[in-house]
């Protein structure tokens, strides 16, 4: 299987890479968010595709194109770099029909899951006790702590905590404003 995925990133690498570095070049980006567009893309990819009801319309090479294009629009939004309608960054992008809140959603779960795996392992445990409906009570037993109080308190620590992160990151505000 690995060998595989291999197979198929190199082919994705030699025949999708260099036309999305191209544009990215043009529009103003560097080699390096080039790469970092396409490898984040892929991850994006790899993830939906993961799910079971994953199909898409048109040719794979153009859908992942599609996913880049929209990363380096979000992308040059939190830069500021050039303000542009999404008609004029590339006529191609009309010929790619993605479901562009998937994407949003996507890439707004990879920006959470980064910081939360940041946040200490004691915060981590606790968020994911909460995320599963435990109750205060039942939390408090299994961390140790000696009331309810302590719980909310430090869910309230964590939750700052993970949210000061959030909207420090550079993507955070594309990722927050809806077109």
């Amino acid at each position: 299987m690995r060998n595989r995925e291999n197979h198929i990133l190199t082919y994705l690498y030699e025949k999708v890479f260099p036309p999305v570095r191209k544009v990215i070049l043009q529009k103003g980006g560097s080699e390096e968010d080039a790469k970092d567009i396409f490898q984040e893309a892929i991850i994006i990819v790899f993830q939906v595709a993961a799910r079971k009801n994953f199909t898409i319309e048109q040719a794979f090479e153009g859908y992942l194109y599609g996913i880049c294009n929209k990363i380096w629009l979000k992308m040059q939004r939190s830069r500021s770099i050039h303000e542009r309608s999404i008609r004029q960054v590339e006529p191609f992008e009309s010929c790619v029909r993605m479901d562009d809140e998937k994407i949003d959603n996507e890439l707004r779960m990879r920006l959470y899951r980064k910081y939360f795996l940041l946040l200490p392992k004691e915060c981590q445990r606790m968020l994911r006790m909460l995320f599963s409906n435990i109750p205060y009570e039942d939390i408090a037993l299994e961390m140790g702590y000696k009331s309810e109080k302590i719980v909310r308190n430090k869910k309230y620590k964590c939750k700052e905590t993970l949210t000061r992160s959030l909207k420090t990151d550079p993507h955070y505000p594309a990722l927050t404003e809806q077109i």
